[in-house]
């Protein structure tokens, strides 16, 4: 499968990869130098492959309260939740974004495009009360422009105010170059900057215009040590059906007062018991590259296990997430076993760094 920008970033000579059947770029001109830019001054990713579903009609809201963590009912239009798909057991099925279009009738999941067939599948197998749900994901395109210098160029770019969105709210704009959009105070950096809904239509230009005004295009690679660096979990790898959000430290994004949801009962048993491992952020204090699948120690007993680990870019450390047994604290030291040498780590609780430079 290809995105709209495919034949963009063939112009700009992409190193193109295979992401869960997307041909998808993972570097232009290399993973630190698009990292940097984005920290410093603007990055532009072509996220045209996430899944966008509508729930509408009458019973969505008792829908998503069934199946969503967040308290639905209280969205305004406009406003956005991270939020997740729970299976029985409390594991995530997915994690994603909701967008309120109008309150109590009209929703949009922006879901994980590997999980958004089963995500898309599943909400209809637990659809018993009529809600209607259709997959739009060919109807969109997807661009997320991040970074300190985002605000001005979307200024230059469509007139618009930045700072007329709080963070995880969004707004509709028509632009006569680009058609309808919808703009969000979104990112998946934590450096700022926005995510734009719009036509496959419009997304070329939109793509250009970023660029003329200085935006640096950014691939896989520098996306994933820029969420790394933040400490944002990445579902396949840190989340997953067998992962709870208690498990990897996302309970702000569950209301366990809410009336029931999918998943709840497991939740409230965990967290009366207590979780045995956590989510958390690891440094490593030696030269090595940790990576997924590296197991953690302490005193030569192993207490845990990478789920995604790189170079920071900002620092030249090793980082890393992984689950760790809840014995572990954070300010402890440990070692992570890389290719059987044990190298010297911290405990360290994200962002490993600060979002912009």
């Amino acid at each position: 499968m290809r995105t709209p920008l495919f034949h963009e970033h063939e112009k700009l000579h992409a190193k193109i990869v295979d992401f869960h059947g997307w041909e998808m770029p993972v570097w232009y001109t290399g993973i630190k130098e698009e990292h940097l830019a984005t920290r410093r001054s603007a990055g532009l990713f072509d996220i045209c492959h996430m899944g966008e579903i509508y729930v509408s009609a009458d019973e969505s809201l008792p829908f998503l309260e069934r199946v969503l963590t967040r308290d639905i009912s209280s969205m305004e239009q406009g406003g956005a939740l991270y939020t997740f798909l729970l299976n029985n057991a409390g594991g995530i099925i997915d994690d994603l974004i909701v967008y309120c279009l109008e309150p109590k009738r009209r929703f949009m999941l922006c879901v994980n495009s590997s999980n958004k067939d089963r995500d898309y599948a599943w909400l209809n197998e637990q659809n018993s009360l009529g809600a209607v749900i259709e997959d739009a994901s060919d109807a969109f395109a997807m661009l997320a422009l991040q970074g300190p210098a985002s605000g001005a160029i979307l200024h230059s770019c469509l007139g618009f105010d930045l700072e007329d969105i709080r963070s995880f709210h969004f707004s509709m704009a028509t632009s006569p170059a680009y058609g309808e959009f919808l703009i969000s105070r979104t990112g998946y950096t934590g450096a700022g900057g926005v995510e734009i809904f719009l036509s496959p239509n419009g997304a070329t230009g939109l793509w250009q215009a970023f660029i003329a005004e200085g935006a640096v295009p950014c691939g896989l690679g520098a996306r994933d040590t820029l969420r790394l660096e933040m400490g944002y979990p990445l579902h396949g790898n840190d989340l997953s059906e067998t992962t709870t959000p208690l498990e990897a430290g996302l309970g702000f994004a569950v209301n366990l007062q809410k009336p029931d949801f999918i998943g709840k009962q497991a939740l409230l048993v965990q967290h009366q018991r207590g979780v045995t491992r956590r989510l958390t952020g690891m440094e490593v204090l030696e030269r090595g590259v940790p990576r997924e699948g590296c197991l953690c120690l302490k005193h030569d007993s192993v207490v845990g296990i990478v789920t995604s680990g790189s170079i920071s870019p900002v620092t030249g450390m090793g980082i890393a997430l992984g689950y760790l047994d809840a014995s572990v604290k954070e300010g402890e030291d440990i070692s992570v076993d890389v290719r059987g040498k044990h190298l010297k780590a911290r405990v360290k609780k994200p962002p490993f760094v600060s979002g912009t430079l």
